[in-house]
């Protein structure tokens, strides 16, 4: 019951960015494999820059010189991130206003917004 009222609270607060059905895994692939795109980690505070090669490699730049490396995947239709110092993290992706899109955990909690996307390696990571 309380994941349940937490999920209505979510979707009554956000509105349109919780209303569509997730993304499947074919379309998390055409959306990323082999694109860039700059969002917010919710879950940082902080804004990034990343590319997602079509072979499965991430490079995610936080800003102030800080960039990482990992992997992305694909696992029965959620997204999943993997960095060596970190577990890997799969969410649901949901389309979200203005062409953005939301990662979102089975709890209900946004972990990122991607803002914009771009074709190829645009910041040539």
């Amino acid at each position: 019951m309380k994941r349940f009222t937490l999920l209505s609270v979510l979707m009554l607060i956000s509105g349109a960015a919780f209303a569509a059905a997730p993304l499947t895994g074919d379309e998390i692939k055409t959306l990323l494999a082999g694109n860039s795109a700059s969002g917010f980690a919710d879950a940082l505070g902080k804004n990034y820059t990343a590319y997602y090669a079509a072979d499965g490699k991430l490079v995610q730049d936080l800003g102030k010189g800080k960039r990482r490396q990992g992997t992305w995947k694909i696992t029965d239709n959620n997204f999943c991130t993997q960095f060596p110092t970190e577990p890997a993290r799969c969410t649901k992706v949901m389309p979200g206003d203005n062409g953005e899109y939301v990662r979102i955990k089975d709890d209900g909690m946004v972990t990122n917004t991607w803002k914009k996307f771009y074709k190829g390696n645009a910041y040539k990571y």
